[in-house]
């Protein structure tokens, strides 16, 4: 399949991008349902720029794909990056795309961030730094909070497999917690775009009817050892 990313006056034409887009978005489909009966939101974080990134187009050309394929509102799709340029904020107004401002996307920077989503959302991460992740995590940090986080990005779980459990414990409490309860269906690498999604999966945690009591859910427990002072001292 084939999807093409409208180019805005300047940095050119349309670029058409194949992916493994069928079984991708399938995967990305069936994940969902899995997650949720809702139709989701989508928030897009550390994208890079489009306008001068070909891995920022070809990621952003999935994005869409992705949007067209769950039925994402498109009042309902939101990116930010510190990176974006006037020319990729022209390309995103024509997608219909909401871009954060600084201030709305405050959990990028400031340690007392609070970014809690308000309804069922896949947060579009490939390749973000794993104190993004955590920001994230940090934000949504209860049963309530993770029933609408669904996350797209890199593999938390390597993180956990590839660095001390030590140098975790003080720097991304959340997600050395998180990351072995979240279901995680991983991604085929495409062969044409390798490095664009060459360690992405959909990961989420099913809270379901059968996890309704907190004091039987992992993931309560886990939240319950951490508190937000240890947070704060943390990132």
């Amino acid at each position: 399949m084939f999807t093409s990313v409208p180019s805005p006056s300047g940095y050119a034409r349309s670029i058409p991008v194949f992916l493994t887009y069928p079984v991708s978005v399938e995967i990305i489909e069936s994940s969902w349902n899995d997650f949720s009966t809702k139709s989701p939101a989508l928030l897009c974080l550390g994208l890079g720029s489009p306008s001068s990134s070909g891995i920022a187009r070809v990621q952003l050309a999935f994005l869409t794909e992705t949007c067209n394929r769950l039925n994402v509102a498109q009042d309902a799709v939101s990116v930010y990056d510190p990176v974006f340029t006037a020319e990729d904020k022209v390309l995103f107004e024509e997608l219909q795309m909401r871009v954060l401002s600084k201030n709305n996307a405050r959990f990028f920077h400031s340690s007392s961030a609070d970014y809690a989503l308000a309804a069922p959302t896949i947060c579009f991460m490939p390749h973000c730094d794993i104190e993004l992740y955590e920001a994230v995590l940090r934000s949504n940090w209860s049963l309530e909070g993770l029933s609408k986080l669904f996350i797209l990005g890199n593999q938390l779980q390597e993180y956990i497999d590839n660095k001390p459990t030590s140098a975790l414990e003080s720097t991304v409490p959340c997600l050395l917690r998180a990351a072995p309860r979240l279901e995680s269906q991983p991604l085929p690498i495409s062969s044409t775009w390798p490095t664009a999604f060459n360690n992405t999966s959909a990961q989420y945690h099913q809270c379901g009817a059968g996890q309704a009591d907190k004091s039987e859910n992992p993931i309560e427990k886990e939240r319950q050892g951490v508190g937000n002072s240890d947070l704060a001292a943390a990132i």
